[in-house]
């Protein structure tokens, strides 16, 4: 892959992962916080709560839903999962894209992971969002979603994965040369 096409792809994953920190903690790890921190309207937090507010009456998010709205039964666990690996990848990786030095291999086997990763818990949302009644979400709301919050996601992690696969298997190619000579 030509050096400038890697740096143009080391960008559009850098905003990417620049994105992706307030959305964690604005959005999706907000249920994990102590409600006494975001629900009551004297909440410090109380701003957390009324943004989940707007976005669900804004694309009516099933996964964002109050109770007694039904949560799928992988859908914790992928909370859990933003914590303990995407929480801490996105800022690792922000400190690492912010330079101008080089992914190294051990850089891109974590992204690749997490690339794969996050294209599988997306595709997993997305098939679940497509489940979805119609009586409670809309064809042009599941349009929305499927399309364009979590279709985005999607993309980046799928460009994300294919990248990084492509960078390792490079320099294996490299290795196994060497090896041979």
């Amino acid at each position: 892959m030509a050096s400038s096409m890697r740096n143009w792809l080391d960008k559009i994953y850098l905003v990417y992962f620049i994105i992706h920190l307030p959305i964690l903690f604005c959005v999706d790890l907000v249920p994990l916080y102590p409600q006494s921190l975001w629900v009551p309207a004297s909440s410090p937090l109380h701003f957390l709560y009324e943004l989940r507010a707007y976005y669900l009456r804004t694309y009516n998010d099933q996964f964002f839903a109050p109770p007694p709205a039904t949560v799928p039964s992988f859908f914790p666990l992928f909370a859990f999962l933003e914590l303990v690996f995407h929480l801490p990848v996105s800022l690792w990786a922000v400190s690492k894209l912010v330079g101008r030095g080089r992914l190294n291999g051990g850089a891109e086997l974590l992204l690749l992971v997490y690339g794969a990763e996050t294209a599988l818990t997306t595709a997993t949302c997305m098939y679940e969002i497509f489940l979805w009644d119609p009586v409670l979400v809309s064809a042009q709301q599941k349009t929305v979603l499927l399309g364009g919050l979590y279709g985005g996601y999607l993309a980046l992690a799928g460009l994300l994965t294919a990248d990084m696969y492509m960078r390792l298997l490079k320099r294996l190619e490299v290795a196994d040369v060497r090896k041979r000579v």
